[in-house]
């Protein structure tokens, strides 16, 4: 937790140094060697004591955020226990993200001195703040190394969905993930770098938070592997007519919504998301009976034809037709749609918790 301890010591410096609050921080160790069970996936990372308001506030860091992690980051501030409220700690809020922020009503702080907190009688509203060096692309590159980069994001994503893969030879890891030995060669070190990969006595490798390495994935999901796969949008006019269609029947697997309508049971697919083989796609497109969008047509209901970024049965999911669990979460929680949010977290706790 070192480079999260810097974030959040200074953070809480560039508050007191812009405010008299004289804020105490207090931390939280965890266990590294230990993945957090369903019960502590929501732990936090510290406290943060306000004297002068008589409020403690637990700490949530994240080392950075932008457009694409902010719907999920939402999403697991807002599961967090409402009677124990927890604020942002991370390295830089911009002034659009800090708009969202607030209307989520999420307090946070940031090591530029931006600051969100709502304790009546105190509240601190600080933005604009810029920070002291290169934040956007600079700082991605150097927090993201070869596991997340796409062909790396292909490897972690077999190591989360098959933790056994671990142990195996690198050979094994390469093809399985569809990568160059190199790659995975490369890959493991900079797990092993970034501590999420320990050796760990007679039983090998360990992944040290399965959590924390899947938070990472995620982050880097909408830019690092679903905007690399290759995508068609259609228009369906009768959505009732492609639920009916057997995705198998076409070697095919539907992700998106209607997966997580019949995986959690709570989702009225609107849109619609299928992995196909290129091989398959116009069998598929004359059965569905879909029609390229007119350009600016308002669509009520969109169909996502992508090819998929491994052999299907490599993503099959635990029911039939169906993607896994992991790249259904991923792709609902890249909306926007309130809906997709709720049925994300539903998924989320009863397949990925």
């Amino acid at each position: 937790m070192a480079k999260e301890k810097d974030i959040v010591d200074a953070a809480v410096e560039q508050l007191n140094k812009h405010t008299n609050l004289g804020a105490k921080l207090t931390f939280l160790e965890r266990d590294p060697t230990k993945n957090l069970t369903k019960n502590t996936a929501k732990a936090v990372d510290g406290q943060l004591t306000l004297p002068k308001t008589k409020t403690t506030l637990n700490i949530e860091c994240k080392k950075w955020i932008n457009k694409a992690n902010l719907p999920r980051l939402i999403l697991q501030m807002k599961a967090y226990d409402p009677d124990l409220q927890t604020m942002l700690v991370t390295d830089y809020v911009n002034p659009n993200l800090a708009e969202q922020l607030k209307k989520q009503d999420i307090q946070f702080i940031d090591t530029a001195g931006n600051a969100f907190i709502n304790q009546p009688p105190v509240y601190i509203d600080i933005q604009g703040k810029k920070p002291a060096k290169p934040h956007q692309d600079v700082t991605l590159t150097k927090q993201m190394g070869k596991a997340f980069q796409p062909k790396g994001m292909k490897v972690v994503y077999m190591l989360l969905t098959q933790p056994e893969l671990i142990n195996a030879p690198m050979r094994t890891i390469a093809d399985t993930a569809e990568v160059a030995l190199g790659t995975v060669k490369q890959v493991m070190d900079d797990l092993h770098y970034q501590g999420f990969i320990i050796q760990k006595g007679e039983k090998g490798k360990v992944v040290a938070d399965t959590n924390a390495l899947l938070d990472k994935w995620l982050d880097a999901y909408p830019e690092n592997m679903q905007a690399k796969l290759n995508q068609t949008l259609f228009a369906a006019d009768n959505p009732e007519q492609l639920k009916a269609i057997d995705a198998g029947d076409y070697g095919g697997l539907w992700g998106g919504e209607l997966a997580a309508e019949r995986y959690a049971h709570y989702l009225n697919a609107k849109d619609f998301l299928i992995y196909l083989a290129p091989d398959q796609k116009q069998a598929f497109l004359k059965a569905a009976r879909l029609r390229k969008p007119a350009i600016n047509e308002m669509q009520d209901h969109k169909v996502m034809v992508v090819e998929p970024p491994f052999e299907n049965k490599k993503i099959q999911g635990e029911q039939a037709g169906l993607a896994h669990p992991l790249l259904v979460y991923a792709s609902l929680i890249t909306s926007t749609d309130p809906r997709n949010m709720d049925a994300a977290k539903r998924l989320y706790d009863e397949y990925l918790a």
